[in-house]
């Protein structure tokens, strides 16, 4: 009689560990606590959570150049230039109700020369600055303005260092009043506020 309880008890046992094998394997461990674009972006970059920037890979930025509509932002939030644009671009599509900006960090493909990264270079290049190599360069922070496939407005006014000068000491108030002004003409002009 032993011997048959314990034969039982070793199949139970069995069973209950294929049972938990079988439930597990179909289990979802993916991370359920993964952030959404806006609330990473708002740490990355330190503004507000109720930001419109959404995660873009360089396949869709590429795109959307070619056939679509939208804002697109490049950059990365390791650049301080990147980090004080955003802070000013923000104010302005906040207060235009823009519900959807493309963001683009650009650092790891432009660093690897990828695919996608060429081809964004090969079309923005009427808009890139030529380096001292002769190279052109896609540089942040830059903004694009995109209406079906045609580039409206690109700029990348703070892309280029001059004279060693900081991001806090190039964003006088002038300088706020006049890039959030220029934001705002391009806004209205290409309509384009997803």
């Amino acid at each position: 009689m032993k011997k048959y309880s314990r034969i039982i008890i070793y199949c139970l046992l069995f069973a209950i560990l294929i049972g938990m094998f079988i439930y597990l394997g179909k289990k979802d461990f993916s991370d359920t606590t993964k952030q959404s674009d806006n609330v990473k972006f708002a740490s990355e970059y330190s503004i507000n959570k109720d930001n419109p920037f959404v995660y873009s890979y360089g396949s869709e930025i590429v795109d959307i150049i070619k056939n679509k509509s939208g804002i697109i932002y490049l950059g990365f939030s390791s650049n301080d230039w990147c980090k004080y644009y955003v802070k000013y671009l923000y104010d302005v599509l906040k207060d235009n109700d823009v519900k959807k900006v493309y963001y683009y960090d650009l650092l790891k493909d432009r660093s690897k020369n990828t695919k996608n990264y060429l081809e964004l270079e090969n079309l923005l290049s009427d808009y890139l600055y030529k380096l001292d190599n002769g190279n052109i360069h896609v540089l942040t922070p830059a903004l694009l303005f995109v209406k079906n496939g045609k580039i409206i407005y690109f700029d990348d006014e703070t892309s280029i260092e001059r004279n060693n000068l900081t991001p806090d000491l190039y964003w006088t108030n002038e300088n706020i009043d006049n890039f959030k002004n220029k934001i705002n003409t391009y806004i209205k002009e290409v309509g384009i506020y997803e």
